[in-house]
């Protein structure tokens, strides 16, 4: 009985790294190297609340003009990527009087603005996309 037990939870465990063994490559393009500046990057996996709410998020130091973001053990499924430049480090993206940002920023499928289905990008195994900033 003990065994079986063990068997089932092996078993499923196998499951569960199977269903979030998907990976996301992101290559940031266009980039300010600068002291203390860092991408901000979300996934977002539900339309509600994108860009701002995200499934997952990464902050990454720039230190070149590209910088590569990756998100491991990812359910498989479609994801809208957002990213800002955060180049004061209040970790929120800066906007001016009439709401345009004073920061890069960049969209999967690098679209000019958010659009949560235009920014899907399906992550089957091992995916990559590249965004300009």
């Amino acid at each position: 009985m003990v065994r079986k037990s063990v068997l089932l939870s092996a078993v499923f465990i196998m499951g569960l790294q199977n269903l979030l063994a998907e990976t996301l490559t992101v290559k940031v393009e266009n980039a300010d190297p600068g002291k203390g500046y860092n991408i901000l990057i979300g996934l977002s996996d539900k339309e509600e609340g994108y860009p701002d709410k995200s499934f997952t998020w990464q902050t990454v130091p720039v230190t070149e003009k590209t910088v590569t973001i990756v998100f491991k053990d990812l359910p498989k499924g479609a994801y809208a990527v957002s990213l800002y430049q955060d180049t004061n480090g209040n970790e929120k993206l800066d906007k001016n009087v009439l709401g345009i940002p004073k920061e890069k920023y960049g969209f999967s499928n690098n679209t000019t603005f958010p659009n949560y289905k235009k920014n899907l990008v399906e992550v089957q195994n091992d995916t990559a996309i590249t965004i300009k900033l």
